[in-house]
């Protein structure tokens, strides 16, 4: 099995699942992160009016472990909008704070047509990741967009390619989320973009289950074909009503299975992060609370992660 750089290490243990068998990794023996041994994260796309340094403050306050950047052009968290003086900054109160910068939100959308330009906002989200912890640069993590897969597999790969390489020769690890919307919409669409750049260990997926849900696939059948190459776990919450999904806070509505995805990844080796997304259905609503957002996050996660036997 391939193994993705950042969260397989040298042991290996079986997980059953769904009456099959996973030969997964166990991960080194060694002080636990705060946090726990997955440690729990908050993406600042759900923190609006934020500047990061107020973000990074109320993530760590609120207890958090890591912290996502929201890196996409026009969001605090661009590279154009921190300042070489400001990365240290950041870089220092991160630290401060006790927060692991665990990813940055934000890759171009592939198009053959401005590859000369997509290729050099990728190599700035390279040198921000670097500047902002050197030792361990935060994952690069990013929808592709949106299409039919049959149609935009090849350009993917071939837009990606170039940007793998690339993120190698910065450690950085590039990390890819198919969504239920786009033309990456299954991980099996990732693993294939994965295997035909020959990239295991260099690109991974993120696995976010709200995407899966009410789409008639089978949860034990994702997380097997995902876990062996994941590199970034997301939650949210998915609502159907009316044949229409919506997004809402992790844990928000009592129904989805994180305790258990959760349980399965991190028995089959998983160590890396597990951010709470804010989707913009629920930022962009009347009344949003960023502050209460972000707590309330904090509670469910504790609470799925008590379910799942593990520590928060």
């Amino acid at each position: 099995m391939n193994c993705n750089r950042r969260h397989w290490l040298k042991g290996t243990t079986a997980l059953a699942i769904g009456g099959g068998g996973l030969r997964a990794f166990a991960a080194e023996s060694g002080s636990a992160p705060k946090g726990g041994d997955c440690p729990m994260g908050f993406g600042t796309y759900g923190l609006p009016g934020y500047s990061l340094q107020e973000a990074i403050r109320l993530v760590a306050d609120t207890g958090f472990a890591s912290i996502e950047f929201a890196s996409m052009p026009g969001y605090h968290g661009a590279p154009d909008q921190i300042s070489a003086v400001q990365r240290k900054l950041i870089r220092g109160l991160a630290v401060e704070s006790g927060l692991k910068i665990g990813a940055l939100m934000g890759l171009p959308t592939p198009d053959a047509g401005k590859q000369a330009e997509n290729t050099e906002s990728v190599k700035q989200m390279l040198q921000l990741a670097n500047d902002l912890a050197a030792d361990d640069p935060p994952i690069i993590q990013s929808v592709l967009g949106g299409g039919q897969w049959q149609e935009k597999q090849d350009l993917f790969r071939d837009c990606l390619g170039p940007w793998v390489e690339l993120a190698a020769e910065a450690n950085v690890e590039l990390s890819i989320k198919p969504h239920r919307g786009h033309a990456m919409s299954l991980p099996e669409h990732a693993v294939w973009l994965i295997e035909q750049l020959g990239a295991s260990g260099k690109l991974s997926l993120v696995y976010d289950y709200s995407h899966y849900a009410f789409r008639d696939l089978k949860l034990e059948h994702t997380v097997m074909t995902a876990l062996p190459h994941t590199g970034y776990l997301v939650v949210k919450d998915a609502v159907q009503i009316d044949g229409k999904v919506s997004f809402l806070l992790p844990g928000e509505s009592g129904d989805m299975p994180h305790a258990r995805i959760l349980k399965m990844f991190h028995d089959g080796g998983y160590r890396g992060e597990v951010c709470c997304e804010v989707s913009s259905q629920v930022w962009k609503a009347e009344g949003y609370d960023p502050k209460l957002a972000t707590e309330a996050c904090h509670a469910n996660l504790v609470a799925i992660y008590s379910a799942a036997g593990l520590v928060a």
